[in-house]
């Protein structure tokens, strides 16, 4: 090889890097231009993990059965919805397509978890056979299905309040929708 291929590889790869390298460093300059860039991003990222923390501790509290420590998990516990036929919430540990949305001002969120709800509801009627199946203790319906969870958050305080949440029915595409 003759020393004019070499040096001309050398600035081949010279320049190479230093095009590759300029959208980093623009990306880098970009953040320290913006007011609280990563700071506000760690905030964005500790909100979201307390907010999923907060879900996980509202599933427990369904799953328990203690209604009333799920109430105190909201922003007005007067005001948060009880379902009686609510048995079991479990969030799906590998859904993609969970998301948490941090306002600009990092004091509200809204969040959409795909998760599996275990429902019962009591037979109504009263034919034979619901009869026989009330004796046996088994006068129930049960029921498992895939849903997704859509809920709002407030920060009061230091704390994460849920506001609202609603049980969807899961799409029929099988994900979430933007």
């Amino acid at each position: 090889m003759s020393r004019n291929g070499v040096s001309t590889r050398r600035r081949f790869f010279g320049h190479a890097g230093a095009a590759l390298a300029a959208p980093l460093t623009a990306t880098a300059a970009l953040a320290q231009q913006q007011p609280g860039g990563e700071s506000s991003r760690l905030a964005a990222l500790e909100a979201a993990h307390a907010i999923r923390a907060l879900q996980c501790e509202y599933a427990r509290c369904v799953n328990a059965g203690a209604h009333a420590a799920a109430a105190n998990l909201f922003a007005a516990p007067g005001t948060a919805p009880v379902d009686p036929s609510l048995r079991r919430l479990a969030a799906d540990r590998f859904a993609s397509s969970d998301v948490v949305e941090i306002a600009p001002d990092g004091a509200t969120a809204t969040a959409r978890f795909e998760c599996t709800v275990e429902s019962e509801a009591a037979i109504a009627g009263s034919y034979t056979l619901v009869d026989m199946l009330r004796e046996q203790g088994d006068a129930a319906l049960r029921s498992v299905e895939r849903r997704v969870l859509e809920s709002v958050y407030v920060k009061q305080g230091e704390a994460w309040k849920i506001v609202s949440l609603v049980l969807r029915a899961f799409p029929k595409d099988g994900g979430i929708q933007p």
